[in-house]
């Protein structure tokens, strides 16, 4: 199947040495004589004759006798056949060309699948070993009937198995499903501290400072203050210890009772006054 165009590189083309010298009827000469190379029988080719070129170029006598020294350089002889030209770079596209169809056409034989192939020193088409197809691995065996018995559980192709382990889990947990009874309550990691008692806070109160006369009505205190606000420290975050908070709140009663309810040594500011009512003047707006 003969191809219907090449590809013409457009910047070789007029950056090539040769072009830039032609006058305006020997670029014109020179597309034509590649344009109906491309479409003889052997693309890239034309016969080796002169007065058959310059009619193919269009020109007269004395325009080819000017110009075909270096129209017929672009087209050297053929190594392989004297009786023809050739220009080398177009006999390349078209060698390009019949390996891309030849490996479309294989690979169409083939489903579609693409073939890694290679363009040898001689253009020849080379195609690269695929590798082996790897052995198809063993399907998972069922055990039989007699074993399943034994083990007390019914083995099921997996398909099926896939499906009824989906339908199990939306509804109840592996445990369940097995006959393990339900699956406890998953844990955060973290070990709660119980909220204590006021009793748990006085006994405590009583260990660490034995000899405090005070130690009772502080725990009780304590217990005041944080269970009115959920046992949390400033009144935002859990209270991780509440003993250690308890020796804190010890160590700093005497600075508590140093303050007093409005600072140390400051009395309570006196009541503001209320304001007297102004008196009603029609004359003023306020």
């Amino acid at each position: 199947m003969k191809a219907p165009a090449f590809m013409f590189y457009t910047g070789d083309f007029l950056s090539s040495p040769d072009v830039q010298l032609m006058e305006v009827q020997e670029v014109g000469a020179y597309c034509l004589l590649l344009f109906n190379s491309w479409q003889s029988d052997r693309p890239g080719y034309l016969p080796n004759d002169e007065s058959r070129l310059r009619r193919t170029a269009r020109l007269t006598t004395e325009q080819w006798a000017v110009s075909r020294e270096l129209l017929l350089s672009k087209f050297p002889p053929a190594p392989d056949d004297p009786t023809h030209r050739h220009n080398p770079r177009l006999a390349q596209e078209a060698v390009k060309q019949s390996i891309k169809r030849e490996r479309l056409a294989a690979n169409g034989r083939k489903g579609g699948r693409p073939e890694k192939q290679l363009l040898a020193e001689n253009n020849q088409l080379v195609t690269e070993n695929s590798p082996a197809t790897p052995e198809k691995p063993p399907a998972k065996q069922l055990l039989s009937p007699a074993k399943q018995k034994l083990s007390g559980k019914k083995q099921l192709p997996p398909k099926v198995k896939a499906i009824e382990k989906a339908f199990n889990f939306s509804f109840t947990t592996s445990n369940e499903v097995e006959g393990e009874g339900p699956t406890p309550a998953f844990s955060s990691g973290k070990k709660k501290n119980p909220v204590p008692t006021l009793a748990d806070v006085q006994a405590y109160a009583t260990s660490q400072y034995p000899g405090s006369a005070e130690a009772q009505a502080e725990a009780t205190a304590f217990c005041d203050h944080y269970e009115s606000n959920g046992w949390r420290v400033s009144g935002k975050t859990p209270m991780a210890d509440w003993r250690a908070a308890f020796r804190g709140w010890m160590r700093r009663r005497t600075q508590f009772q140093a303050l007093g309810p409005h600072g140390p040594g400051q009395a309570a500011p006196p009541a503001r006054a209320r304001t007297a009512p102004k008196p009603l003047d029609p004359t003023r707006w306020s």
